[in-house]
């Protein structure tokens, strides 16, 4: 079975420029999961400065070969889950659409002062600018519509099909405490009882 989550491939042109379009030139950006620097060098041409964490070395090796980096931009072979981010960055990029770590990637960046996460990893879609400092509201006060909970769990609230406006469609509820944050219940499993003959019954050996 493919480790999807450390299997890195480029993607199109459009999911590139979509990050790009985001990125202004006092941002410092963190490009988690850069693989071979394709996109960290053209980050480097928007931003001040470009930290880019990539945990295989091989595929690091191969983005160098391409040329030197620029002068803004600052390599790290390392795994991102356990890597120290550096502070001051205020964006982070996640292009890894079966990425299962949003969640603490997002607290990361939270915790060195980031305030936008560009990432196509939580609805597996398209492109999406997440406001890491946006207030959450309670799974529970959400009546209708799309959820983005901070556990990373994402998912869809039903409800009247006269009130599903485009309006509502359109928009993401960014909540806390949905159903995946909720421990789930311990399942006892019942030990068989055998029935049968035992030794003495009619007596015989069973």
């Amino acid at each position: 079975m493919l480790d999807w989550a450390n299997h890195w491939a480029p993607y199109d042109e459009a999911t590139y420029a979509a990050v790009l379009a985001a990125i202004g030139p006092r941002d410092v950006v963190l490009d988690i999961g850069a693989g071979d620097l394709r996109l960290t060098r053209r980050l480097a041409r928007r931003a001040r400065r470009v930290y880019a964490v990539e945990q295989q070395a091989a595929v690091v090796q191969r983005g160098l070969r391409a040329g030197p980096l620029p002068p803004n931009v600052q390599v790290a072979v390392a795994d991102a889950r356990t890597w120290p981010f550096p502070a001051g960055v205020t964006v982070g990029v996640l292009l890894m659409r079966h990425c299962p770590d949003v969640a603490l990637y997002m607290r990361k960046l939270r915790a060195v002062g980031a305030r936008w996460l560009l990432t196509n990893a939580r609805w597996r879609l398209d492109v999406e600018r997440v406001d890491l400092h946006a207030p959450r509201r309670p799974f529970a006060a959400v009546r209708l519509g799309w959820y983005a909970c901070a556990c990373g769990a994402v998912g869809f609230v039903p409800g009247p099909a006269a009130a599903l406006t485009p309006a509502v469609l359109a928009q993401v509820h960014e909540v806390r405490d949905c159903p995946a944050c909720r421990p789930q219940p311990q399942v006892t499993v019942p030990q068989p009882t055998l029935v049968g003959r035992t030794r003495g019954q009619d007596g015989k050996h069973g």
